[in-house]
């Protein structure tokens, strides 16, 4: 009996050291490229959020999750605006909520998944033209409302993360 708890043992060893193996180079992966970001704990948060990160390839596949990430995050601000000119609020910013709208659907719909795709392809610098793109668009979404802004946390964070993306997509 005391020969099958020893095999039983040694089996559970190479199983359990096989199964944390990928873990920790995921972990190495995550925390290089997230330390050459402007935000690298925020980085290594979104990422480890994500749980596709878990089965991340390369320095390209933590780009398509940043650019989901930064899908998902969008969603806020749009959802907010979107609601807010719905229900006639804050008239004397109506035109600036709805330039910003138009501009949120266009990265959440159009922007990033061009990104994705670049990141897919093997085109970084496509890729880091995007993020660049996205980074403008949420910039010039807070500016336009002159500090009146009604969405500038959920700005402040979608910006965030594509200045992370951004930096991704330069290590490529």
């Amino acid at each position: 009996m005391k020969h099958f708890s020893l095999n039983t043992l040694l089996c559970t060893i190479v199983v359990a050291s096989i199964a944390i193996a990928p873990c920790e180079s995921d972990d190495k992966l995550i925390t290089e490229t997230c330390s050459k970001t402007p935000y690298p704990a925020q980085c290594v948060s979104y990422i480890k959020a994500n749980y596709k990160s878990n089965d991340v390839k390369g320095i390209a596949g933590l780009g398509i999750i940043m650019a989901q990430d930064f899908q998902l995050k969008a969603e806020a601000p749009k959802d907010i605006l979107f609601k807010m000119i719905s229900a006639g609020k804050r008239p004397d910013i109506r035109f600036e909520m709805i330039a910003c709208l138009g501009n949120y659907n266009y990265l959440i719909d159009t922007t990033m998944p061009e990104a994705i795709d670049a990141f897919k392809l093997g085109k970084p610098r496509l890729a880091e033209a995007y993020a660049n793109t996205a980074a403008i668009g949420v910039s010039n979404c807070e500016k336009r409302f002159n500090g009146k802004s009604p969405i500038t946390n959920q700005n402040n964070i979608t910006h965030e993360i594509a200045l992370i993306l951004l930096a991704i997509a330069k290590q490529l």
